[in-house]
């Protein structure tokens, strides 16, 4: 090859978990097991929410360092398919109790805060105006009114400051309101909502160009109608988004060529777990459940969101940067090429380029997400990106298969066909092809789609088309013997 390979195992060939046939005994995995294991609820919605409220408590005040020495932030984007009954509801607020709990403490702070700022505001308001009708008065009077003035300037120098608001996660919020409270209230926020849906159908979504910036860590500017533009520079936005397949795929259908082609997917992690519907069962001799791990976990996020006061009482503070160990830079550096040459024609990443742009980083934001939560010392070790790799590799395989799907008339043939076995299996073998138009799945009576679905099922020996006089017939066990028509 190439480019600089060591001899490690393969990190990103081999589709799928690599390192984690076993689950690693780390306070993420523990936790994330207890919880999947007590609520009934996909091992892998468990970790990949988790991962989301870890990122939001750290994202404020951590940025990583990679190897190439860019500076990057650690929020994370993530997408998770559930059904509905799949408890997403459920778990979220499990989750968020920790940060819930504080920001209710910091909105009882902040609104003691906010009385008394509103009383040395209206202190301060009533100077200001007994200088200016002072200086009115003088100037009436042919009076000099420097030394009024020079008060006045110190006046407006000592106006009180409004209180920061602590918060660190939104649910259904416009852009308008996330852009203003990240630039006046905190530099931090993550949008978590467990109906997908709402985020979808939001303003927030349409502003797609600067949610893009946002969740890179890019500089923007928002532009305000009779007001100063909102200057957002070295801000971090984490986004949690849970919604069900159908709404996913409405979604997709109306703006999903747009977003994509704006590299908003790009920047998802996505996971699909399989559905524990119509598995929940209950054991009436089971013992109560123990929540040894997740309780540490809670209280480590709980410590971790307390340290996002310092954004509201020195939001200027600079974000501290992680780094990877010498081992573990040289792994991520492997990782990245293996990506790369999978950017070649007949690679993995050959149609979804896009999304391998920001795997590695990705791969790094969630490695240092992991190392805060372990409360680690020191540089982020190679173990823990080989979990935050594991963990990317996984959601690749999702996000393929949701935003790389089979073509349109692949679908479009595969519904058609389980249409037809229906018929099979009570023992039809010949439709008219007309009488298929009008009685087929609603999205297959456009002639256009029809006909490609069954010449897709044509080619793979599912049916055969022949003439009956002037009419089409369809055969839908065409390996069967030749038999008239009934």
């Amino acid at each position: 090859m190439n480019y600089p390979m060591e001899l490690r195992p393969a990190l990103l060939l081999p589709q799928g978990q690599l390192h984690m046939a076993e689950p690693a005994n780390t306070l993420f995995t523990r936790s994330a097991v207890e919880i999947s294991q007590h609520l009934q609820v996909p091992f892998e919605m468990a970790m990949y929410s988790l991962l989301s409220v870890i990122s939001t408590t750290c994202q404020g005040r951590h940025r990583i360092k990679l190897p190439n020495s860019q500076i990057k932030p650690i929020s994370l984007a993530i997408l998770i398919i559930a059904p509905s009954g799949g408890r997403k509801s459920t778990l979220l607020k499990l989750l968020l109790s920790a940060l819930l709990k504080v920001e209710r403490e910091e909105y009882q702070e902040h609104t003691k805060l906010l009385e008394e700022y509103e009383t040395e505001l209206s202190q301060w308001e009533a100077e200001r105006d007994g200088l200016l009708r002072a200086m009115k008065r003088d100037r009436s009077k042919g009076l000099p009114v420097n030394e009024t003035k020079l008060t006045l300037d110190d006046h407006k120098k000592m106006k009180p400051a409004r209180p920061r608001r602590f918060r660190l996660t939104f649910e259904d919020v416009t852009d308008a309101s996330i852009f203003a409270h990240l630039a006046k209230e905190m530099p931090s926020a993550s949008l978590i909502t467990s109906e997908g849906k709402t985020l979808f159908d939001s303003a927030m979504f349409k502003a797609f160009g600067k949610l893009n910036a946002l969740l890179s860590g890019d500089r923007t500017t928002v532009d305000r109608v009779n007001q100063p533009p909102l200057e957002l520079d070295d801000v971090s936005l984490g986004l949690l988004a849970m919604t069900q397949f159908g709404v996913l795929q409405h979604h997709l259908e109306n703006r999903g060529e747009e977003l994509r082609e704006a590299g908003l997917y790009a920047r998802l992690m996505v996971i699909q777990p399989e559905s524990l519907n119509g598995h929940r069962f209950l054991d009436p001799d089971a013992p109560n459940p123990t929540w040894e791990a997740w309780r540490e976990g809670e209280k480590r996020l709980e410590n971790l969101a307390r340290e996002n006061r310092l954004l509201l009482i020195a939001p200027d503070t600079e974000p501290m940067s992680l780094c990877f160990s010498d081992d573990a830079g040289r792994c991520w550096v492997q990782y990245y090429n293996e990506i790369e040459a999978e950017n070649r024609p007949g690679g993995r990443f050959e149609h979804s380029q896009d999304h391998a742009s920001k795997l590695a980083e990705m791969a790094a934001r969630v490695a240092a997400s992991l190392h805060l939560f372990e409360g680690q010392e020191g540089p982020i070790t190679t173990a823990t990106l080989l979990q935050a790799i594991d963990l990317c590799n996984w959601s690749s395989m999702n996000f393929h298969e949701v935003f790389q799907p089979l073509p349109q008339v692949c679908r479009d043939a595969q519904q058609l066909n389980d249409w037809f076995q229906d018929h099979r299996n009570r023992g039809i073998r010949h439709l008219p092809r007309t009488w298929v138009r009008q009685r087929c799945p609603n999205p297959l009576r456009k002639r256009d789609r029809l006909l490609a679905a069954i010449e897709e099922l044509q080619a793979h020996g599912q049916v055969m088309q022949f003439m009956d006089g002037k009419t089409t017939i369809l055969d839908l066990m065409p390996w069967q013997p030749f038999a008239p028509q009934p």
